[in-house]
């Protein structure tokens, strides 16, 4: 069932900030993935002056007041900055039961006419069972934090779930400065939620009644093999001094914990493709019915949880007479929750048909490591039949030949001659012989030959360097129109395809190819090291905005000059 919850808004002031403005109303939904209890931020902005009607699930049960205000931010139109003013509800709540379910839209109605955002979609599973140092050996401190954690060991790819709790025998009155939790080695680190956002609750322990808060739950995922320590948190507490009745400020560290990070088992099954956790696999052609010499897109799709983030591209086996017609452009929709990076991940083939008839497409197979099995899984997808019309010649794929040194032995008696070498043994160039041999049609033409081919290298040049300019201006044209974009996230993923794009081309190498690691490679080769550094940096605070839950309160607009002054330096 679902409900609908009517808000009236009355802004008087909005209606002088927002002339001039296309209007709009946009939906947010922090997290989209949520354990059972687990809050979830929900944020209404708008810059319309009217009636608010907006569809919640009746399982939703929401918590503490709405907060309204206004705020702005900054978008490109034309290349010049234009300030953006918005009115905006922040309200929280949780789902008890699990399963999917919908929030929205929002409908806003002013004037007789109305404008409506998006539906989000959130899945809310079980709640994940937490490992952590006994509580009651602490109870001689008023107030001390503990780290609770998924597991002790996991394997080399799996997530660690990560959460501080804090145990108080006083008044808490506010948390401040939570520092997030860390490794003694390297880790890619993902908060799931604010981690300020602080929940609370009452244990007993001892038969003492204790106020427990929660905080900064993080998923991470070690990069390398071995035993780590898991670094204590820290925070900021003001509490009711019980000596005084005065607020009293103190920093308080938790204990340490560690986690074994084992490698994975042997016998890599052939398909594997660096997966952890539990996927599926389907595959859609984008037409079954095409002439011979034409293109046909197929869509693997990869979906699932576990290191969906960090999975290599399946392997495409294809029968004869088809070939693949350049690289495979990826887009993903990926989330962390406590069960790592979930989500899909989408590999688009394009594919040359280069003979008629019924063909029929190997079926798509991938592989991956369950570590709650402990064994090496699979799924497969099959793949429609192609039916291709004859257009009643036979193409030949290109194959792209070896480079080979260009010899020119009918040349050497006449280098030999100027030094000296005698050349008595060779006379095929001599007299009326050599004279015709010259001149033959086959030397013309091999003389030709020679010509052309230099005409064509200085021709290919020239197109290479026309080409990289039309990157770079498609790529700054494309940043110019970034503002199109309805929200924040489809902002930083058009900026993350516009940056990887460039790159690509700019390289001359396929999308997939172009990571941190491609990067760090290219120092002392395309890139100085303050360039690599630039574009590393880039990279992380992407990362860090589309994965740190705080998407839609940041302002974008540095991170775009970023990228556009990165693109303007390989001029």
């Amino acid at each position: 069932m679902v409900r609908a919850v009517l808000l009236n808004i009355i802004f008087g002031l909005l209606v002088g900030f927002t002339f001039g403005q296309d209007a709009f109303v946009q939906l947010d939904v922090d997290p989209k993935t949520a354990e059972s209890g687990q809050a979830i931020t929900v944020t209404i902005k708008t810059n319309i002056d009217g009636k608010m009607n907006m569809n919640l699930p009746d399982e939703f049960i929401q918590t503490g007041a709405v907060q309204t205000g206004m705020s702005s931010s900054i978008v490109y139109v034309d290349g010049r900055q234009k300030a953006m003013r918005y009115n905006y509800q922040t309200f929280t709540g949780y789902f008890e039961k699990e399963g999917d379910f919908e929030l929205g839209p929002v409908i806003v109605k002013s004037q007789g006419e109305s404008v409506q955002s998006k539906v989000h979609k959130v899945k809310v599973i079980s709640r994940q069972n937490m490992l952590s140092a006994d509580p009651s050996e602490n109870m001689d401190q008023m107030i001390f934090g503990i780290i609770e954690q998924s597991k002790n060991e996991i394997y080399e790819g799996e997530p660690l779930l990560l959460e501080a709790k804090v145990y108080a025998q006083v008044n808490v009155l506010q948390f401040e400065a939570f520092n997030t939790f860390s490794l003694n080695g390297s880790a890619d680190v993902h908060a799931l939620a604010n981690p300020n956002r602080v929940s609370s609750a009452y244990a007993v322990i001892n038969g003492k009644n204790i106020q427990t808060f929660k905080m900064g739950k993080s998923v991470i995922f070690p990069e390398k093999i071995g035993d780590f320590d898991i670094e204590p948190f820290q925070s900021i507490i003001f509490f009711e001094n019980p000596r005084t009745g005065y607020p009293k400020r103190a920093k308080i560290s938790s204990n340490q914990s560690t986690i074994k990070v084992k490698p994975l088992p042997t016998g890599t099954p052939k398909h594997f493709i660096g997966a952890v956790g539990e996927f599926d696999v389907t595959s859609k052609l984008s037409n079954t019915k095409l002439d011979q010499g034409k293109v046909v897109e197929l869509d693997v799709t990869i979906s699932g949880h576990g290191n969906l983030h960090n999975i290599k591209k399946p392997i495409i086996y294809l029968p004869n007479g088809l070939s693949f017609y350049g690289d495979p452009e990826v887009v993903d929709s990926i989330n962390f929750s406590s069960r790592g990076a979930e989500g899909t991940k989408k590999y688009t083939f394009f594919i040359q048909v280069n003979r008629p008839g019924k063909i029929q497409i190997n079926p798509i197979k991938i592989a991956y490591f369950n570590p709650e099995t402990e064994k090496y899984e699979s799924a497969t997808s099959t793949v429609r039949t192609l039916n291709v019309k004859s257009n009643g010649q036979e193409i030949v794929e290109v194959t792209k030949p070896e480079k080979e040194e260009v010899q020119l032995p009918m040349m050497q008696p006449y280098i030999t001659e100027q030094i000296g070498v005698d050349d008595t043994s060779i006379d095929l160039f001599r007299g009326w012989k050599g004279t015709a041999l010259i001149f033959s049609p086959l030397m013309l033409g091999f003389i030709f030959g020679i010509g052309v081919r230099i005409k064509n290298n200085k021709s290919e040049r020239s197109t290479s360097k026309r080409l990289l300019f039309q990157h770079r201006e498609e790529a700054l044209g494309r940043l110019s129109q970034l503002h199109t974009e309805d929200s924040n996230l489809d902002k930083l993923g058009e900026l993350t395809k516009i940056l990887i794009s460039f790159l690509a081309s700019e390289f001359n190498v396929s999308k997939g190819e172009i990571s941190r690691a491609f990067v760090n490679a290219q120092v002392g080769v395309r890139l100085t090291q303050e360039a690599n550094d630039q574009l590393i940096d880039v990279f992380d605070e992407l990362d860090a905005m589309k994965y740190g839950g705080s998407i839609e309160n940041s302002d974008i607009s540095e991170l775009k000059m970023s990228v556009e002054e990165i693109i303007k330096s390989f001029e």
